[in-house]
């Protein structure tokens, strides 16, 4: 995006920053108004919620207190404690349905009846303390133990009535609902009392009609607004009044614990009274009120959805967007003007920059202002002048270093000739010293004293070691001369190759040479990789097959990001970690000649190498543990054509070598 930016002209660059700038305020401004007035109705709206809620509980806490009170009233009336007495004794005389408990109920039924339709109850009962029902207000004769249909069955009324029997006071039990109880069975227990004596229960069966009629009243609810009364019913919680939005919802509509569309009737049923913001049942986002009623462990939401609240809010936001459409109108008008104003003697100059790229020198930028662009053309102006004059200087400049550049190459071309020299007439001098060296040992080995004998191999073993020297002297020079071709190379095939080179050394030092199968394949100089694994695999042999153990010599692999990272470990005298960074210089020895053979060229070899192919080379040792040689290839390294200008092919390399 910051490139595409970068890339427009300047014109739309001004007029897309001033966009920025008008933007800003305005979204700012707009947001603010907008959240003020959404908060400012949410809190208006709550607070209506509020005042509903708490209406609505009150109606409906009176509905309850009335109906307590009316129980509690009949349980004490002296109709109610005669009726209790005259059918037990009709049941303790003669039985159920016999002449005289069939005179009872007919003497009672009618007042209990009207009684029951008076009070607006479904139903009354009246229980012996023996659990028997021996009166029901509705439906036919029947004497029911409570205590065998609570032992069967889970029923509202057998439970409140032991609970009666139990503290002798008012009980209420939960909603109960089945195809017997088509608007909810309610059930409020009262002890009938004579003197001190408990000699039965009244029951009466109250059904949602009453509190449904409070709690479907609507007004000052808005459109979306409704009340929803719920109460536990076994492990669910469940309405038990019709809603705005389901008519059909007492007693069907159920909500599971911890469902997040019933959150809030959850938590007012578990008596936790409050408001806030939730998803109703509807999947709508509501602003919500929690009441509660402990005596019939009710809970009451009362809500409306936040789509309404906020609806004045969203058309407040509508009318803002379109006044800072306008304005942005106006600003974009401005822009342009005024970046075509700025851009105007810009342009020109980049025509003069065109012009002055393109070798005429002479093109100048005009301008008839003073301002920074004025400046600006000015600068421009000094600046193709002192291009002209540091033209003229690089030309000079570039024919000095082509200068320079001839005289480099003929010295090239003298330090081969040297090294050739080097190798010819030093090697030449040196064998002969050799040869006379053993000559003298074998044709006058009897007249020589153990003295001159010695004197003899100190010469055989400085020429040795003098012919190592320029050899590596040799290598090291064509390693940084002589650049082969990257390739393809299978690093596996590449050790085999080294281990076949130096086999005599392995055998006769019997030595465990453990080479990783799955070396790469990787991009790299053959050549010259192959003699950093042979420097590194020797010297591991060499500083190893001292010990008086077998040497142990691993090549190891791993892949370390972009990069190949080869290892190669020995168990060998190690070297101590304060020389870590001096073995790789050039002849760099940290013991005698006499102790371990070489000329200390090998590791600069490797570290010059692995530098041309742009890796790293470090070593991890302590004295007496052995040594570890890791070295890196980077992966990004691309196949090469074999031919370069000023460059010795591989057959002229090998030829070298040899």
């Amino acid at each position: 995006m910051l490139n595409f930016i970068k890339n427009l002209p300047i014109k739309t660059k001004f007029i897309l920053w001033f966009l920025i700038i008008a933007l800003a305020p305005l979204a700012i401004a707009t947001k603010v108004s907008y959240d003020n007035s959404r908060n400012a109705l949410v809190e208006e709206i709550t607070n209506s919620l509020l005042a509903v809620a708490d209406n609505k509980a009150n109606q409906i806490e009176t509905y309850l207190r009335e109906k307590e009170r009316s129980v509690t009233a009949l349980s004490y009336s002296s109709d109610i404690i005669d009726a209790m007495e005259q059918f037990n004794k009709a049941l303790t005389r003669q039985g159920a349905y016999s002449p005289e408990y069939i005179a009872v109920d007919n003497e009672y039924r009618p007042f209990f009846t009207y009684y029951t339709k008076s009070a607006d109850y479904e139903n009354l009962f009246l229980v012996n303390k023996d659990g028997d029902v021996i009166f029901m207000a509705k439906g036919r004769r029947k004497i029911t133990s409570l205590y065998e249909t609570a032992l069967n069955k889970e029923s509202q009324l057998a439970e409140v009535f032991i609970r009666t029997i139990k503290s002798s006071k008012i009980e209420i039990s939960d909603f109960e609902y089945g195809p017997e109880e088509e608007n909810g069975a309610l059930y409020i227990g009262a002890p009938i009392l004579k003197g001190a004596e408990l000699i039965g229960v009244l029951v009466l069966q109250m059904d949602n009609q009453g509190v449904s009629q409070l709690v479907r009243d609507d007004t000052s609810l808005g459109e979306t607004g409704e009340t929803i009364l719920a109460a536990k019913m076994k492990n669910e919680i469940v309405f038990i009044s019709p809603v705005r939005f389901d008519v059909n919802a007492a007693f069907q509509r159920k909500v599971k614990p911890g469902e997040e569309a019933g959150k809030e009737i959850q938590l007012a049923v578990e008596g936790k009274i409050g408001s806030g913001k939730s998803v109703d049942y509807r999947g709508k986002e509501v602003l919500t009120v929690r009441r509660y009623f402990p005596s019939f462990r009710w809970g009451m939401v009362v809500k409306m959805d936040t789509a309404e609240v906020i609806a004045s809010a969203n058309r407040l936001r509508a009318t803002l967007v379109k006044i800072s459409l306008v304005l942005l109108a106006v600003v974009v008008v401005m822009a342009i003007a005024i970046a075509r104003s700025m851009s105007k003697p810009i342009m020109e100059l980049t025509r003069v920059a065109g012009v002055i790229s393109k070798g005429d020198y002479s093109a100048r930028a005009k301008s008839s202002t003073h301002d920074e662009i004025g400046n600006l053309a000015h600068s421009f102006n000094e600046m193709t002048d002192n291009l002209i004059a540091a033209k003229a200087n690089v030309e000079q400049k570039k024919a000095e270093l082509e200068e320079q550049h001839k005289l480099l190459e003929e010295a090239n071309r003298e330090l081969d000739s040297f090294t050739h020299t080097v190798s010819h007439d030093l090697q030449a001098p040196l064998r002969g010293v050799a040869s006379f060296a053993a000559f003298l040992e074998e044709d006058y080995k009897d007249k020589l004293d153990g003295k001159a004998q010695e004197y003899l191999k100190e010469i055989r073993e400085g020429t040795a070691r003098m012919s190592n020297l320029i050899k590596d002297l040799l290598t090291l020079s064509r390693i940084s001369r002589i650049k082969n071709p990257f390739e393809q190379v299978d690093i596996h095939e590449l050790v085999e190759t080294v281990r076949k080179r130096i086999e005599f050394d392995i055998n006769k030092y019997k030595v465990v040479l453990k080479v990783q199968n799955n070396l790469p394949t990787i991009v790299c100089d053959r050549i010259k990789l192959t003699e950093v694994f042979l420097n590194l695999i020797n010297n591991a042999i060499k500083f190893s097959s001292k010990q008086g153990k077998p040497p142990v010599v691993e090549v190891s692999y791993v892949s370390d990001g972009q990069a190949h990272k080869f290892s190669v470990k020995d168990n060998g005298i190690g070297i101590d970690p304060k020389y870590h960074d001096q073995v790789f210089g050039i002849f760099k020895r940290l013991h005698s000649a006499d102790e371990y053979e070489g000329s200390g060229a090998g590791l600069s070899i490797v570290k010059k190498v692995i530098d041309d192919h742009q890796g790293k080379v470090w070593i991890e040792s302590e004295s007496g543990k052995g040594a570890a040689f890791f070295f890196t290839i980077p992966k990004n390294l691309k196949v090469s054509e074999a031919q370069a200008k000023e460059e010795k092919p591989k057959k002229e390399w090998e030829k070298e070598k040899t």
